[in-house]
């Protein structure tokens, strides 16, 4: 029986998304403590601020990976029903997980990089308004037909 290049990407992400999650658990859990300490401090460090992004982004990309487990799982066994649902779905867990908690973590980072008076943070936070114009436009302008 022949695997195509499709049926093996699946097989190959599957198989990566235990590990990933695992691993990624892993991190929150021997960083929390020290998050919560940054979460209860009243002016937070560079340090601290380093401490919240790495967790947040753990986080989310724990129940982003374990919620993509589930479509693409049922994508493997002979394209289950479920699958398309848990697809439309996932949108919502983008929103929160993926790119919600990823934005929050660069958050964390660029203060804990301007708390160190690292140069460039202020291209950086130019870039973060930027972009959230960037993806406005361009979903305005799907919408419009322009794509």
């Amino acid at each position: 029986m022949a695997i195509d290049a499709q049926r093996l990407a699946e097989m190959l992400s599957l198989s990566m998304t235990i590990p990933t999650v695992i691993l990624a658990v892993s991190v929150v859990y021997l960083w929390l403590p020290a998050a919560r300490k940054a979460i209860l401090a009243d002016n937070r460090n560079a340090q601290q601020w380093f401490i919240l992004g790495v967790v947040a982004g753990f986080l989310g990309s724990t129940v982003d990976n374990l919620y993509w487990l589930f479509p693409w799982s049922a994508s493997y066994i002979s394209e289950h029903e479920i699958f398309e649902t848990l697809v439309n779905t996932g949108v919502y867990f983008n929103i929160i997980f993926r790119q919600g908690f990823g934005i929050l973590a660069a958050y964390c980072h660029v203060r804990a990089a301007a708390s160190t008076e690292l140069p460039k943070v202020r291209l950086v936070n130019n870039l973060l308004v930027g972009s959230y114009a960037v993806g406005i436009a361009y979903v305005a302008l799907m919408t419009i037909g322009w794509f």
